[in-house]
């Protein structure tokens, strides 16, 4: 029996939403990126990572008692920007374009406790765990300007690599029928991804050059690089490991997926 007063052993639930993630050192590097630019020169715009999101799963909820349910979820989420910059090298005009994106398939595990706030309302807490699975792709692109003549160099690089994350959160549902509920759920999420092995495309075209190489084997490295007095945050794609005698805490590069999802939607009893 469920909170709602109708007896039932599983629940069916879809919904959608929006979902914030910190991006970790991909995040970090993007914003380093701008930095290390700006030192430089005179910037046009700043790149930006890709924070918000969109999310939408569904949640098969058996219930054995009438505050217990335990469910198997799997959703879909998508974070994507596009964000450029422009600046000048003498006669030289250029535009980086920078399109990171990644998207999670989370197949989760939840445990549910059942609340009865009134006849019509319920308070649904629920924790558990589960598997993301994600693919990153990430998109560079430099066009570039020289006394009428157009070129451009374009790096793509895309993996797919999962975890285990644990997911807690809690929900009100809004009885509207005998078998069926309005939802509303906040959410965090904590997972994050590492060792991040893909595709590389490497290509140039335009007027002044023409070329394309790609490969596997690649890994997102994440450094410091001491410059000008200054340490900013760097992100690169390469088979080896960065070496430089100004660059620090040369590792791996996490994304992090660690973040809060809201969505609404609805319940349905069976």
């Amino acid at each position: 029996m469920v909170s709602f007063g109708y007896s039932q052993s599983f629940g069916l639930k879809l919904s959608g939403g929006l979902s914030y993630a910190g991006g970790g050192d991909l995040a970090k590097g993007i914003k380093g990126e701008t930095e290390y630019l700006g030192a430089d020169y005179s910037l046009t715009g700043e790149f930006q990572a890709p924070y918000l999101g969109m999310e939408i799963g569904g949640e098969l909820i058996y219930y054995f008692g009438s505050k217990f349910g335990i469910g198997l979820g799997v959703g879909y989420s998508r974070h994507a920007k596009e964000s450029a910059v422009s600046y000048n090298i003498d006669l030289v005009g250029v535009q980086e374009t920078l399109k990171p994106k990644y998207s999670v398939v989370p197949i989760t595990a939840n445990l549910h406790y059942l609340l009865a706030l009134s006849p019509n309302l319920s308070l649904d807490l629920t924790a558990g765990a589960g598997y993301y699975l994600a693919t990153i792709d990430w998109d560079h692109r430099m066009d570039m300007e020289i006394m009428g003549y157009t070129g451009n160099f374009e790096y793509i690089f895309k993996s797919t690599k999962g975890t285990v994350g644990f997911q807690a959160g809690l929900g009100l549902e809004m009885k509207i029928t005998s078998k069926a509920a309005l939802v509303w759920t906040v959410w965090g999420r904590y997972a994050s991804i590492s060792e991040i092995k893909g595709d590389w495309t490497d290509k140039a075209g335009g007027e002044l050059w023409s070329y394309k190489d790609s490969g596997s084997g690649g890994y997102a490295w994440y450094y410091d690089l001491r410059y000008g007095g200054q340490t900013y945050a760097r992100v690169v794609f390469d088979t080896d490991k960065p070496v430089g005698s100004n660059f620090s805490d040369v590792r791996y590069a996490k994304l992090s997926l660690t973040g809060i999802v809201t969505t609404v939607g609805l319940k349905v009893s069976f």
